[in-house]
């Protein structure tokens, strides 16, 4: 009868421990390695950048938002690998967040704010908010040069919410003029609205008178080229003048409006590429 030796156990553990050995050095070696050249000290490794003017966050708060990984975030190789292939998640009123790893382990963290577009003049302060409707900051001034939005009144001008009108309405309404100059980058100086919710628009010193509506795309997408056939005739005629147009009757790109002269600025107080027509009233067309 044939006789099968067994192996011992103690052999069989001494092979497997041969194998796993150097296997568990080499991660042990790797971990110090880690450990000791890419651990990173957030307090003193990692600085914050944050683009815009609001207040919302304070730039420990934005490292601690993007620093919080107990094992990933502690070591500059990883945050590296992770946001090479991942965004990082921003924050409400933050539009984007960027993390990038530079030389000596140093990490800079950038936090790009949702950019106001306009702002609302209330009780002597301009509040600007973003394309959300979003009050995000609050100046005496407007030291962004932002179209400014008056003459109506608000169930709720809080910070960091979104405001709202008394007319619900008049909220799309807004944002649809904005969005519409901005696409065609052009500059507005106030959309102002009478007690009937007429909207009428600043563009330098002349005012556009569109009338009550839900949108203004039409008259909108006029105003730049009025603008320049105003500016044409002021060169022609030498003067500096500023004038109302009654675009409230166009419903169509062909549709006539009417300019009338409001009064000749003088030289030193206004610009004259701003001005407007010749004397009388007349046929913008």
């Amino acid at each position: 009868m044939a006789v099968i030796p067994v192996e011992r156990r103690s052999t069989r553990f001494l092979r497997r421990l041969i194998i796993i050995f150097p296997i568990l050095s080499f991660f042990i070696v790797a971990g110090y390695q880690l450990h000791l050249k890419y651990l990173i000290d957030p307090a003193k490794d990692v600085s914050v950048t944050i683009v815009g003017f609001s207040e919302r966050y304070t730039k420990e708060e934005i490292r601690d938002h993007v620093i919080k990984d107990r094992f990933r975030d502690r070591y500059s190789l990883l945050i590296k690998w992770y946001y090479k292939y991942y965004e990082a998640e921003t924050l409400p009123f933050i539009e984007k967040i960027t993390v990038e790893v530079g030389e000596n382990n140093k990490i800079q963290i950038t936090a790009y704010e949702k950019p106001p577009i306009a702002c609302i003049y209330d009780m002597g302060f301009y509040l600007y908010f973003n394309r959300d409707g979003e009050i995000i900051s609050s100046r005496m001034t407007n030291t962004e040069n932002l179209p400014v939005v008056t003459g109506l009144k608000y169930n709720n001008l809080a910070m960091y919410q979104v405001f709202e009108t008394q007319d619900n309405g008049l909220f799309q309404v807004i944002m649809s003029i904005v969005f519409q100059m901005q696409d065609k980058n052009f500059h507005i100086d106030e959309i102002a609205f009478d007690a009937n919710k007429s909207a009428t628009i600043s563009v330098g010193a002349n005012r556009y008178f569109l009338g009550v509506r839900k949108v203004y795309d039409v008259q909108i997408a006029m105003i730049p080229e009025v603008e320049k056939k105003l500016r044409e005739r002021n060169a022609e005629t030498g003067r500096n003048v500023a004038y109302d147009i009654n675009m409230e009757g166009v419903m169509q790109s062909d549709d006539d409006f009417y300019a009338r002269e409001r009064e000749e600025i003088p030289e030193e107080n206004g610009n004259p590429d701003d001005g407007g027509n010749s004397d009388g009233d007349s046929d913008g067309k």
